[in-house]
Formats: structure tokens, sequence, C-alpha cells
């Protein structure tokens, strides 16, 4: 099967995507195109299969049938179901983010705040401690997270502050495709306003 595709705009491509529970139906011959700079919500009742459908995208559960065709920076469409686990992982730490419905699963809650959010800089190569932690603390910040709650670990905040920690982790590497799982979920509703 080929794996590297040339299409043009296009950041993400879904071309039949289905995922099965024995007879039940998760997803099935789910097909779009996402463009940069677009947004796109999936909307439908509690057990209609948006989470799969997400997981499935993001390379977390293990689709059925179809392809997830993203755009590298080199242009060059692959189809990152068929990408070896390091390169998928390379993905999820650079290009690619998922914010999940629940925060526990997208943090590390042995790591404190600091370390949660600017782990994933170094990730990407970021060594200098001072620069990740100024870095870190702004984005923190920017989720109306207190910056002398840095050291604390994620099981000390409530769970919208776990919530917006999560997204702090995931936005501070600028990704150019972020999946996100109902992420406003656990936040009340003047913090999801804003």
């Amino acid at each position: 099967m080929k794996d590297v595709f040339q299409e043009t705009d296009v950041l993400l491509s879904v071309r039949g995507l289905s995922k099965f529970y024995g007879r039940r139906i998760g997803c099935a011959d789910v097909r779009f195109d996402l463009y940069p700079g677009e947004v796109m919500g999936i909307v439908g009742e509690s057990g209609s299969g948006k989470s799969t459908l997400l997981n499935c995208m993001a390379g977390h559960l293990a689709p059925d049938g179809g392809e997830v065709l993203f755009s590298g920076r080199d242009g060059i469409m692959r189809d990152t179901l068929l990408m070896s686990e390091p390169e998928r992982r390379m993905l999820g730490r650079t290009d690619w983010a998922f914010v999940h419905q629940h925060a526990r699963d997208g943090l590390r809650m042995n790591v404190s705040a600091g370390g949660n959010v600017g782990e994933r800089l170094m990730a990407v190569g970021a060594r200098h401690y001072g620069s990740i932690r100024a870095d870190a603390i702004d984005w923190l910040e920017r989720v109306e997270i207190a910056q002398d709650r840095v050291d604390d670990r994620p099981s000390a905040f409530s769970g919208g502050m776990q919530q917006r920690l999560q997204i702090a982790r995931n936005l501070i590497t600028g990704p150019r495709l972020v999946f996100m799982d109902e992420p406003t979920g656990g936040l009340d509703v003047s913090v999801q306003a804003r």
C-alpha cells in the first residue's frame, strides 16, 4: 500500500475511516478534508462515536479501515496509519496535539505543572532550563493558572485547572493540528467563554 501522496493545500484528509466493535459501529466510512486555518467541530449524542473517530484519526486507536493523510512540512501527504511508532510519536510531539476529554489522560500526574508543559518543549529539542521554565510560566498564565503554581503537581489542581494545564501542554509547541475531545467539558461557563 502506498503511504506517500501529493496533494495541494490540504492539511488533513480522512478517507473511509471505520472502526467496529464486533457488530457495533464506532464510525463508518468517514471522509473529509481539512485545510490550514480551518476549525471543524464534530457534533453528536453521547456514545455516537466522536471520541472513537478522534482517537482513530490521532493513532491512539487502530481503525478497521481507511486512511488518515497528513501534509508534512515538506508538503507531502503521508498516511499516518502506516507510519512507524517512532514517526507517529514524533508527529505527536511536533505537528499534532491531542487534548483529551479527561485531563488526567493527557497529563503526567507525578510531574509538576511546569514540567508537564516544558516536557513537550524538551521533546522538540529545547534544553535551556530557564527558557523552558519561562515559556511554561507564560503558557500557564495564558490558561489562567497562576505562576506560583508552576511547581505544583496536577493532582493538587481542580479538574478545570487540570484541563487548562493539558491545553497549555499541548499548545506550547504551536502544533499545526490539534485534536480536542470535549476540551472545555470540565471548565466552568465563565472560563469556557474566555
